[in-house]
């Protein structure tokens, strides 16, 4: 079974309803045709999920200040029948002031939301894995502030494939040229749009030989999340497989393109975690250039954001405490949001699911969202962001 349908299917059994719920009331669960393609094409999806999802309600998340001005996004793949949703939150978390949602016929462009970035005009970008229209997923832009009825001013479409077990888009980020990058699970393949690039496909790709090992049978994810410093440099978190067929392991890297799209294509090794009891999470590069890695602890359901100093392939300076995927830097690069969850290891998470707003580097949690409304929040973006 490939690592995001472990996951999903793992998650559900204990946590999807109870955290909708204790948010939502007992709403409905959605029926079969609603749910998310994606989803659907997992193995034992279709069953697992027809019992366990709830439909996420409009109006249902009621600020206690609506006049809080937006600063947190995150992206929550399993609200609204597995469409997803992006649900806003003012500085100091709390409750959600309100989330715009996908769904069937929606005209929002979310479809299974994972990644987030906010650009230098402060607009946001999500990475949606759900397919539509032959596409393996799509980057869709929104000017900030969201509202319910958010619709997007661009959207990206990624045509990276793997014929063998199908590609999803995962994580989303740019440059400060405007080139944006789209990861794509089961393909080491990363598709690359343009500056200026509108309602399209990638105009280029960038492929990570060393997380090449994907696909049937080893089943690896490869890239996963990724971040640019002001160099133009990229960076991407993840995972790679070693084994044989039957008894595959599952490894985290970190890697870099030197000057990105405009260097040699040549991905080049910084980090490699090689316990098998870490999965890649986020990456990104702090106020010093220094580059944090989050790597989620499969031996005790937990995550830390580690710092490295540059050339990046030393030991880490310092870990945080505290929870964190899915992660971006607050403007003055002191603290990070992020989810406490994640689709991709295949596990039970037992806590309960929010965004998290910690102290870096090393130091631990300082607020949270509320409302127990977020069911897997895997990434939480920061406006304004770390520049």
């Amino acid at each position: 079974m490939n690592t995001i349908g472990r996951s999903l299917i793992g998650l559900l059994a204990a946590s999807t309803v109870a955290a909708a719920t204790a948010c939502m009331g007992a709403g409905p669960a959605a029926p079969p045709s609603a749910l998310n393609p994606l989803v659907l094409r997992l193995p034992g999806g279709r069953a697992a999920l027809a019992r366990n999802v709830s439909s996420l309600r409009t109006g249902s998340w009621a600020s206690a200040d609506a006049k809080t001005k937006q600063t947190v996004y995150v992206a929550d793949p399993a609200q609204n029948g597995y469409y997803g949703a992006i649900c806003y939150y003012g500085p100091m978390g709390g409750y959600a002031l309100g989330c715009l949602a996908g769904g069937p016929s929606a005209s929002s462009g979310i479809n299974f939301p994972e990644g987030t970035w906010i650009d230098e005009n402060n607009d946001l970008f999500v990475a949606n894995g759900g397919s539509s229209g032959g596409y393996s997923g799509q980057v869709t832009e929104y000017a900030l502030p969201l509202t319910a009825s958010s619709t997007p001013s661009n959207t990206l479409y990624s045509n990276v494939t793997n014929p063998s077990e199908g590609a999803f888009l995962a994580y989303v980020c740019g440059d400060k040229h405007g080139n944006v990058y789209g990861t794509t699970l089961y393909s080491p393949t990363i598709a690359v749009w343009k500056a200026g690039t509108m309602n399209a496909t990638p105009t280029s790709t960038l492929v990570d030989k060393q997380l090449a090992n994907v696909g049937s049978p080893s089943l690896a994810d490869g890239p996963v999340a990724c971040a640019t410093d002001s160099a133009g440099d990229l960076f991407v978190s993840g995972q790679y497989a070693v084994g044989y067929t039957g008894n595959w392991q599952y490894y985290a890297e970190l890697d870099e393109f030197v000057h990105g799209l405009n260097g040699s294509g040549k991905a080049k090794v910084l980090q490699r975690e090689t316990s098998d009891l870490y999965f890649p999470a986020g990456v990104g590069i702090d106020k010093q250039r220094n580059l944090a890695w989050a790597l989620f602890d499969l031996s005790d359901s937990g995550s830390s954001v580690c710092t490295y100093a540059a050339p990046y392939t030393g030991s880490p300076t310092t870990c945080t405490s505290g929870f964190a995927t899915g992660f971006h830097l607050t403007k003055n690069g002191e603290n990070l949001w992020g989810g406490d969850a994640t689709v991709y290891p295949w596990y039970q998470q037992p806590q309960a699911h929010v965004a998290n707003d910690i102290a870096y580097p090393g130091g631990g949690l300082v607020q949270s969202t509320s409302g127990n409304g977020l069911i897997t929040p895997v990434d939480a973006s920061v406006n304004p962001p770390l520049r």
